[in-house]
């Protein structure tokens, strides 16, 4: 039984569910997709828009989606490995009936995700529970999820021998910059695909949470439990020129069946293209793309299939880097 007074986002939301108008959402998707979208979107937050909804107000770092189900996808550019199974893969989101429930979700979500990262000191992981029926019948299927509190490095070095220490993804320093672009920042976040943070682990925790949500007599909604780590499963680092900013991100990405799927809002042109010797997805922002839909002005993906490691390279809205020279920067990583 909920004693904490329901909120006027709640009854909508339960109005919604009332009248049928959605099936109960899952909203989980592929892990990468995941750690990959809240890394690119904490990284450029201080140089871009915020978008409302869905990625806007999240700051988990961790367990963050990169698309909701609820968005369908069209237009699609494919990269195949020798054996021609496709790799990595890009599609165009567009919206459905289902967008605006996932949209109320995430604002739901983020909300309890800022409190619990407010707890938290750098470098700590937490998972979390809601106790909260109307939030849960979006997700059944995720109830427990974690936020971790990253430590900024001030230099790469600092950032190559945590990640060292930690058997974190290869992030090799680009061997060209535009001239300008100084180091700013570097993060790593702990793996989500083993230790504490694994899905299979935060599954058993959750009749945990359960039990100390029903036994709790002050109507507490949120409960939190911190776990050990000691795997990194990506990093992200930051150069910037003034106003503008080259992010780089990489995220390890273990042997599967399954493609990596990125997602591109419209008003973004893709393209695959050969830099460095290896095959790049390339997307572009037109002058028409909504600068609450799209974060950046260019940004290259591709996936180090022996290492096993998937990188992404953007950079700001309002960047002043030409086609050419940002894809030489992502070039001269791999080369």
């Amino acid at each position: 039984m909920r004693k904490a007074k329901a909120t006027l986002q709640d009854e909508t939301i339960k109005g919604l569910l009332v009248r049928g108008e959605p099936e109960p959402i899952d909203v989980r998707l592929n892990v990468m997709d995941r750690v990959r979208e809240i890394h690119e979107r904490r990284s450029g937050k201080n140089k871009a828009r915020h978008r409302t909804g869905a990625v806007v107000t999240i700051t988990c770092l961790v367990l963050v989606l990169t698309s909701l189900t609820g968005y369908a996808a069209s237009r699609y550019v494919q990269i195949l490995n020798s054996k021609g199974e496709v790799v990595v893969q890009t599609k165009e989101i567009r919206e459905d009936k289902y967008t605006p429930h996932a949209k109320t979700y995430m604002k739901m979500r983020s909300a309890y995700k800022e409190d619990v990262l407010k707890q938290l000191k750098p470098g700590e992981l937490a998972a979390y529970y809601v106790h909260d029926e109307t939030l849960n019948a979006y997700d059944t299927g995720n109830r427990v999820q974690t936020v971790y509190q990253p430590i900024v490095y001030k230099t790469y070095a600092e950032l190559k021998k945590q990640l060292e220490n930690t058997a974190g993804p290869l992030l090799p320093e680009p061997r060209y910059l535009p001239k300008g672009y100084t180091f700013a920042a570097g993060k790593l976040f702990p793996s989500i695909t083993e230790g504490e943070a694994d899905l299979d682990h935060l599954k058993k925790l959750e009749p945990e949470f359960i039990r100390m949500a029903e036994s709790s007599s002050n109507g507490t909604k949120l409960f939190i439990k911190k776990l050990s780590w000691n795997k990194a499963g990506s990093a992200n680092v930051s150069y910037t020129n003034g106003e503008d900013t080259i992010h780089i991100t990489a995220f390890v990405r273990k042997k599967q069946p399954s493609s990596v799927v990125t997602r591109n809002p419209k008003g973004v042109s893709v393209e695959k293209l050969t830099a460095g010797g290896h095959e790049m997805v390339y997307m572009e922002a037109s002058a028409a793309a909504s600068v609450d839909e799209v974060y950046y002005k260019h940004k290259l993906e591709w996936l180090d299939e022996e290492g096993e490691v998937f990188y992404s390279v953007f950079d700001n809205q309002g960047s002043t880097l030409s086609k050419s020279d940002f894809i030489r920067i992502a070039a001269s990583m791999v080369q």
